[in-house]
């Protein structure tokens, strides 16, 4: 043990007339002990999206999305731009640093035959790999034939032997037989955590959303750890009636990017940066609602503000006093029981929209998710200074 570390511990421990006893336990704590003098190294991030680091090493990054919703997608961008970043791409998800990363994507849910056609048809175009593909930088495991106990193992083998970069585990939930083992999903994210520290990489986990789409609903209780532990998570989305695709950062710890990528792909199975398309709103029976509306009459109005100076958003939603009434003297609620507490209120007949209007709440501060002590999402007003 270092001297200075020994004298601070007898002197906390010891006690006038009596002789300091330092025990296996207390000499194990003293080297997780951090002061101000802790020398702790910066942390280094491998991407840049939209100018905003993200992609730390040893760190776990989540990304998200209904079925298909371009998470493979995404995060074969991530693999394109690690082995070879292309400056002529038009694409905000730039890497940090010249040098070209080693990357591994860990397979869990896809056919052999669809794997080897996304890594050279997909990733091979994006890279622009003409001649001989760059085996040496992407390593691709297909382990869906493995067994569930297999594929856990088998990912910390690969980890060790290929010393990768950033390690794309698609998907989290093939490693466990019940997503909704609590005890389970907690062991599986922790292993994550220590093998991306040990290892000084980065593990990207991609998960399912839950069928509603809300965004901070991910599948299963392995979902909500996930939300607890990952550095940041990126949420994938197709933009109604179009091809388009979308990507935003909706939780980051510590630098949160608020733009979002709208992308589509060329004849060649490239992306590139478009802009969000003019997508006709639905009202909340779900119908198309004109532009030209001035209020949508089957909704509640005592929750609506308008604005008759507008012509192009005639009114909007006082989300600040529709929640807190759905809320009432409650200190919080689940998703289900909020979601029946507003509809019923403002007359939304349509879940999606429900949710839409829920992310306006929290994207304005009205209210924010957090957790119980049951480790549960639940919703609440956010506490005004």
């Amino acid at each position: 043990m270092d001297k200075s570390k020994f004298e601070l511990i007898v002197r906390e421990l010891s006690r006038e007339g009596e002789a300091a006893t330092i025990t296996p336990e207390q000499e194990m704590l003293d080297g997780y002990r951090m002061t101000s003098q802790t020398d702790v190294p910066e942390e280094v991030f491998m991407f840049r999206f939209f100018g905003v680091p993200c992609f730390p090493r040893k760190e776990v990054t989540t990304v998200t999305g209904i079925a298909k919703s371009g998470k493979t997608f995404f995060t074969s961008m991530v693999m394109a731009r690690g082995v070879e970043d292309n400056s002529n791409s038009m694409l905000p998800l730039v890497r940090v640093g010249e040098e070209k990363l080693r990357v591994m994507w860990y397979d869990t849910e896809q056919s052999r035959s669809t794997t080897k056609e996304i890594m050279v048809s997909r990733i091979g175009q994006m890279i622009g790999c003409s001649d001989s593909f760059p085996d040496d930088q992407l390593f691709v495991f297909n382990v869906r034939a493995a067994s569930i106990q297999e594929r856990r193992e088998l990912l910390a083998v690969a980890i060790d032997t290929y010393k990768p970069d950033i390690v794309i585990l698609d998907g989290i939930s093939d490693l466990l037989s019940d997503i909704n083992d609590g005890p389970r999903a907690t062991e599986l994210m922790e292993d994550l955590l220590h093998l991306a520290d040990e290892h000084n990489c980065n593990i990207t986990t991609i998960i399912h959303l839950n069928r509603t789409g809300e965004k901070s609903n991910l599948r299963g209780w392995i979902g909500s750890v996930m939300l607890q532990k990952s550095f940041e998570v990126f949420n994938c989305a197709k933009v109604e009636k179009t091809e388009v695709l979308s990507v935003e950062q909706t939780i980051s710890r510590k630098w949160h990017c608020t733009e979002t990528l709208y992308y589509d792909i060329d004849d060649k199975g490239i992306p590139y940066s478009t802009q969000k398309p003019d997508v006709q709103e639905r009202d909340g029976q779900g119908k198309f609602m004109s532009r030209k509306t001035d209020i949508i009459e089957t909704l509640n109005h005592d929750y609506i503000i308008e604005h008759a100076e507008r012509k192009d958003n005639p009114w909007e939603w006082d989300l600040k006093r529709l929640f807190t009434d759905a809320m009432g003297t409650l200190p919080y609620m689940g998703n289900e029981q909020m979601m029946k507490a507003v509809m019923q209120l403002s007359h939304i007949k349509q879940k999606q929209y429900y949710f839409k209007v829920l992310d306006e709440a929290e994207r304005q501060g009205v209210v924010i998710k957090t957790f119980d002590r049951y480790k549960r999402v639940v919703i609440m007003l956010q506490p005004h200074r």
